[in-house]
């Protein structure tokens, strides 16, 4: 069987559909499908190993495959039976914006969603969490959503040793800080983690800085303020996105990895921060814990004090870390590319 995807985003800033992108194709090589993957510029450096697969987006409409797997809703044009990823409705949600910008947002939202469902043969998500809510919210969706869970890309691992130590140093890190990994936007509740951070001792804060890694653009200076107001900006480090080997690496020198937002859509940080051997201080809402089971220290994102608590106990109790660790060890080799491709082939099989 050949299966195309829509891999757009290997010749784009890397981002978290990129990262779907490899989970997927990871796990059609793993069933051993061909692939044909259809973009629209050159690939990045960190993507050259798909070259081989590549082929210009015009040649999607001389394909053969079964089909063309989409990693979101902006799907490209062409003739094969499409499936598409509609990741979570977090755009739906209150996020603290003023009652305009909500509308607009929600607005586009739902306007880009009905575009792709008027394209489409199936839609996925990662899970059955955000199937719940997209069916709810579309339900027009019900008669082709489906769940296909994701898995850690083997690329991402935990960097260690002078390899680790001199990227760190290049980012004026050393290791033992506080990790977030992802954009700073509101449902990320970035502003809530800074106060969390704020809440902690002194001497904790000296000792494990906190560290951004992730889109910043539209926040930085917000989070930054905040920060100084707090008298925490020594101790805070606002990253940016970073490439792979420097997550890496920043995995491999993380003493916790920090995720307390208020939705995702599947948590793909923290199951890559345990899959790494890190401890993982998550939010207790949306799909995490449907993802994460038991592995993570959970908290209440709406509550500073229940992370700040979380953040000291994981920094401060070594066996309490331990237990962390392993747990997340072995609640991440239970998401692979078998798994992912059975369900890939389920979806296939209804089109």
């Amino acid at each position: 069987m050949k299966l195309a995807f829509d891999a757009r985003a290997f010749g784009r800033p890397l981002d978290s559909m990129d990262r779907v992108l490899r989970v997927l194709v990871g796990a059609a090589q793993h069933q051993e499908w061909d692939i044909e993957l259809f973009i629209d510029d050159d690939l990045r450096t960190d993507s050259e190993r798909f070259r081989q697969w590549t082929r210009p987006a015009t040649a999607a409409a001389d394909s053969t495959a079964v089909a063309l797997w989409s990693p979101d809703t902006n799907v490209l044009q062409c003739n094969l039976p499409v499936v598409a990823t509609l990741h979570d409705i977090n755009p739906l949600l209150p996020d603290g914006r003023g009652r305009l910008a909500r509308y607009l947002r929600e607005y586009r939202f739902r306007h880009r969603v009905h575009r792709c469902l008027g394209r489409i043969a199936r839609l996925v998500t990662d899970t059955d969490d955000a199937r719940q809510r997209v069916a709810k919210v579309f339900p027009d969706t019900t008669g082709k959503l489906s769940v296909v869970p994701l898995f850690v890309d083997p690329e991402i691992n935990a960097l260690q040793g002078e390899p680790r130590d001199l990227i760190l140093n290049g980012l004026g890190l050393i290791p033992g800080f506080i990790l977030f990994v992802g954009s700073l936007r509101r449902h990320k509740n970035w502003e809530g983690l800074i106060r969390a951070f704020a809440a902690m001792p002194a001497s904790l804060r000296v000792s494990h800085p906190l560290v951004f890694a992730g889109r910043a653009e539209r926040s930085r200076r917000e989070a930054e303020h905040l920060a100084d107001t707090l008298g925490v900006r020594k101790d805070m480090r606002v990253l940016g996105v970073v490439d792979e080997r420097s997550l890496c690496a920043l995995y491999g020198g993380a003493s916790v990895l920090a995720c307390p937002s208020f939705m995702e859509g599947f948590g793909f940080t923290p199951l890559e921060a345990m899959a790494c051997g890190l401890p993982v201080v998550a939010t207790n809402r949306t799909c995490v814990p449907e993802v994460l089971g038991d592995a993570p220290l959970y908290v209440d994102p709406a509550s500073i004090e229940s992370i700040s608590d979380a953040l000291i106990l994981v920094l401060s109790d070594r066996a309490k870390r331990d237990s962390l660790i392993d747990a997340g060890l072995r609640r991440a080799a239970l998401f692979n590319p078998a798994r992912t491709g059975q369900a890939m082939a389920q979806v296939l099989a209804m089109l």
